[in-house]
């Protein structure tokens, strides 16, 4: 049975862990940034743009439709030119989420360096070092970033000693597979005989006969 580690000791593999983590997704955090920035911007100047044009809307060319409907067309255009905006708004947001979830997927695949691991492991703990290869399953792939991150989240949420139960549970269950099976013939040599119906230990009852011997 493995010893746990401290909780201090945890806190600190989860510290390594988390600047290791920051180190490896700060560039596409800038770039995230940046993108964003300028999203809002082109947003906030696209959006007012609609709002000024719609202000400045002259409608005297449906002076020949009548009073009326160049009335209500100036009651109502305000509505529309804010309707035009929050399309747009939409447009742009939803365009912002695609990309972003986009950008966390790769930024997930990314493998983690060689040389960036090695310079990890060696700062942590064995059983912090088991989640790690834990999380990373059959290994078919490089360790990746989301590989990482979600062996931080698994040593916060107490999978070291999930580990170890499951290492116990294991042995347990392998001790008992190595015991040799019963064999049934054992338990028949182990009952005792019945004993034959009107028999006796070395002797065989003769049932009487009606009126005598027989002779």
């Amino acid at each position: 049975m493995m010893n746990l580690t401290s909780p201090a000791s945890v806190r600190q593999d989860c510290r390594l862990i988390g600047q290791t983590l920051l180190k490896l997704a700060l560039p596409r955090l800038v770039v995230r940034a940046i993108v964003i920035a300028v999203a809002l911007v082109l947003w906030y100047l696209v959006a007012s743009w609609i709002l000024d044009f719609g202000k400045r809307m002259n409608y005297d060319f449906l002076h020949s439709l009548g009073q009326p409907t160049m009335d209500m067309v100036q009651k109502v255009a305000p509505y529309i030119w804010w309707v035009a905006a929050g399309i747009w708004s939409l447009i742009v947001f939803f365009s912002v989420r695609a990309w972003f979830s986009a950008s966390l997927a790769a930024g997930s695949a990314t493998p983690v360096g060689t040389d960036v691991l090695a310079n990890l492991a060696p700062n942590l703990s064995e059983e912090s070092l088991g989640v790690l290869r834990w999380t990373w399953g059959d290994r078919q792939e490089p360790f990746t970033v989301g590989d990482l991150r979600r062996s931080l989240s698994e040593i916060r949420h107490n999978r070291i000693a999930k580990i170890e139960m499951v290492a116990d549970q294991a042995q347990i269950l392998d001790a008992s597979a190595s015991r040799p099976s019963r064999d049934p013939r054992d338990e028949s040599r182990r009952e005792p005989r019945s004993e034959v119906r009107g028999e006796t230990r070395g002797d065989r009852y003769v049932e009487p006969r009606i009126g005598g011997t027989g002779r």
